[in-house]
């Protein structure tokens, strides 16, 4: 198969230089009656910029002789990892094809998007026709191929729990397969803000806090409502200071700040990469399976695990993105998928209460292990939960992740201290209001260019009076201006007499004009999945083992979390440890069972 490929490769060179001697240039190319959207176009650099993950991007695209000759990002605030491939990819696939109708790169869709919109703008404002250089790239039909590799584990999902299971399993020398749905490594965790939990870590014992895995167990458990696996969990808070140390070895590096994510967990056992974002995981553990041998073949989709005679799982089938059909026999598969935020129906069955939320996810958390599992009869079980926050949508997020100013019902009465920490709001806004939504009304001192592009996003109002604002949220006009007042009130007078926030934190809505950024339900993960056990090993519906299948991550969290979640940082310390135990249990299953 191997050599066949080369032939044809070497077949496909030569044609195309063969052709390419034989061609005569198109004098169009060379001139202004060139058709291609930019025949009105003056040569110069015109600049343009677009809302990425983390803000605004900025690119440059030169022009010379109605063509676009270099396309180069001035300015972005991306995570580092997650937003490589499109920053090195992207900019020279413009050039290539004189085009923006490019792919966007998957699981990195807001970067992709992010330069596709600036490049839109910067040739708009050159006057070039956007919906020429919009026009459908039209692609050679291509025969999709079967590709067959023969592998030891192969792991399905190239999140932390994927990552931490191939580390842990290259330790028995085997042959290990990673695959990843989309091109970029890291699933949810990457777009995460870095944070872990851990007790009695060395970092907690450096600074004098006292901490027990017992006491992190018992939090754990408490918020579980009796609807948890508790050897589970205490077996995670058990692991989790070892973890610390694994995660150090392999080139974590973390910041001095301890913190809580939570004001009901104590002491402070939150660890923060020292990056700032879940990236700092991410990219060294992907180093440190590469180092150590492990084969990761990107945009690659396990879609089918294949089954023998008595039912043991011995590979799994996939599908890459150019179409072409892969074979992986394996003596052990390990699901590291992901969640379901972005499938509707699973959400709907699995976690219904969350079934209208929206997600801001990584774009691969389609359920895939769940569906995989549960086709060969495993257990699915889950306490209809998800990691959801009522927040901001879109770019307003930037500008109001941790805003604290003025909180009001769809009704348009206030009924917070809007200063409460973030993974609380939701309960309250619940509670108070009867509904998973609420606006933050802010002034022309708030004004921002995240705010008005929220409004064109669909997800704000703005308008010169608090009645006008009213009537196009559906707020009650009364209630509104009510509100305001009194909030003004309060702010003026230095003490806030009904919700007791801080003083200092309020600050005056008196200056038109006015905006209501509509704050809604977002998941930021799913927890329902096939059912482990402590060996990581997937069950049947009747508790035996699936021999082959073990399960880590967000794919197999569904015996973790009742319905509040406790905190950030719990699921990334749950799911290093369920990778690690499912890298090592799957490994010894393997050796046996060559």
């Amino acid at each position: 198969m191997k050599s066949s490929k080369i032939l044809a490769a070497l077949l496909s060179l030569t044609l195309f230089f063969s052709m390419s001697g034989c061609t005569t240039k198109d004098p169009g190319n060379e001139t202004g009656d060139v058709k291609n959207g930019l025949e009105n176009v003056a040569d110069g650099s015109y600049e343009g910029s677009g809302s990425g993950h983390g803000g605004d991007l900025k690119l440059a695209v030169t022009v010379k002789d109605h063509k676009i000759t270099e396309v180069s990002v001035i300015e972005h605030q991306e995570t580092a990892g997650i937003s490589d491939k499109p920053l090195a990819d992207l900019p020279g696939l413009i050039v290539d094809h004189q085009s923006l109708a490019i792919d966007t790169i998957s699981g990195a869709t807001e970067t992709s998007t992010a330069i596709l919109s600036a490049a839109e703008a910067a040739l708009s404002e050159a006057g070039a026709d956007i919906e020429a250089l919009k026009k459908p790239i039209e692609k050679e039909d291509k025969t999709s191929e079967v590709i067959e590799k023969n592998v030891d584990i192969v792991i399905v999902g190239g999140g932390v729990a994927g990552l931490s299971a191939a580390v842990e399993a290259s330790k028995s020398g085997q042959n290990i397969l990673l695959i990843e749905k989309t091109a970029v490594l890291g699933g949810s965790t990457s777009l995460s803000g870095g944070k872990i939990l851990a007790a009695d870590s060395v970092f907690q014992r450096e600074q004098g806090i006292v901490d027990t895995p017992e006491q992190f167990a018992d939090f754990l458990i408490k918020l579980g409502n009796g609807k948890v696996n508790e050897d589970k969990l205490r077996m995670i808070a058990d692991h989790s200071s070892a973890n610390i140390d694994w995660l150090i070895e392999n080139g974590v590096e973390f910041s001095d700040v301890i913190d809580t994510p939570n004001p009901e967990m104590t002491p402070n056992r939150g660890l923060n990469a020292a990056s700032g974002s879940g990236q700092g995981f991410i990219t060294p553990l992907a180093q440190a399976a590469k180092d150590a041998g492990v084969e990761i073949m990107m945009e690659t989709r396990g879609e089918k695990l294949i089954v023998d005679e008595n039912n043991a799982v011995v590979g799994v089938e996939a599908t890459q993105s150019n179409g072409d059909k892969v074979i992986i026999n394996a003596a052990a598969v390990i699901l590291a998928t992901g969640g379901y935020d972005r499938n509707p129906e699973l959400k709907a069955e699995y976690s219904p209460s969350y079934a209208d939320s929206r997600t801001n996810v990584g774009a691969g958390n389609e359920g895939d292990g769940l569906i995989m599992a549960r086709d060969i009869g495993a257990k699915i079980i889950g306490n209809d939960s998800a990691i959801a926050q009522i927040l901001p949508y879109g770019s307003a997020m930037a500008d109001l992740f941790t805003y604290s100013g003025l909180f009001v019902s769809v009704q348009g009465e206030r009924f917070m201290d809007e200063s409460a920490p973030r993974p609380v709001r939701t309960p309250i806004v619940l509670r108070e209001t009867n509904a998973p939504e609420f606006f933050i009304i802010l002034d022309d001192k708030m004004s921002s260019e995240n705010i008005t592009k929220s409004i064109e996003e669909g997800n704000g109002f703005t308008a010169d009076t608090l009645e006008d604002l009213a009537a196009q949220t559906g707020m009650d006009a009364t209630k509104l201006s009510a509100a305001v007042a009194r909030y003004n009130e309060l702010a003026a007078k230095g003490v806030d007499d009904d919700f007791g926030k801080n003083a200092e934190l309020m600050n005056s809505v008196d200056s038109a004009p006015y905006y209501a950024i509509r704050c809604t339900m977002n998941t930021a993960g799913t927890f329902a999945g096939p059912q482990t056990n402590l060996k990581a090993e997937v069950l049947r519906e009747d508790g035996s083992i699936i021999q082959g299948l073990y399960a880590a991550g967000e794919v197999s969290s569904g015996d973790l979390i009742d319905k509040e979640y406790p905190g950030s940082g719990t699921a990334i310390q749950s799911f290093v440890t369920m990778g690690r135990i499912a890298g090592e249990t799957s490994a010894e299953y393997a050796k046996a069972n060559k």
